[in-house]
């Protein structure tokens, strides 16, 4: 069961690392893209806040859309995580904590549709 949780614990490990790389790259390329663009080009940070309206702007190499996927990606990290950590303990059984970690889940969710809802 150790050696299990160890192996688990990597797979988090490295979700958590990807995530991050991704997001970096993603805002490294989006900052690039603002210094070299022209301002005229360049359509606001508040038209990304859809998803598809982020992979529509990131198609198009809009500046803000690849900050904003950037953003979020680092966002989505988390979240991934903790659902990569339900499953981790269900594996293993460990009840207590999959249930705590659903939990946080469900509280991730609901505040991801009411901020959502909010806009």
């Amino acid at each position: 069961m150790k050696d299990e949780m160890s192996r688990l614990e990597l797979i988090i490990g490295k979700i958590l690392r990807v995530g991050i790389a991704i997001s970096i790259g993603l805002m490294l390329f989006g900052c690039l893209l603002l210094v070299f663009r022209n301002n005229k080009e360049i359509i606001p940070y508040y038209s990304y806040l859809e998803l598809n309206k982020i992979l529509s702007g990131i198609l198009v190499l809009q500046p803000n859309a690849w900050l904003m996927g950037g953003l979020f990606v680092l966002i989505l990290t988390p979240v991934i995580r903790v659902l990569t950590s339900v499953f981790a303990f269900m594996k293993v059984k460990d009840w207590t904590y999959m249930w705590i970690t659903s939990l946080v889940l469900l509280i991730l969710i609901v505040a991801m549709i009411f901020g959502i809802s909010q806009k």
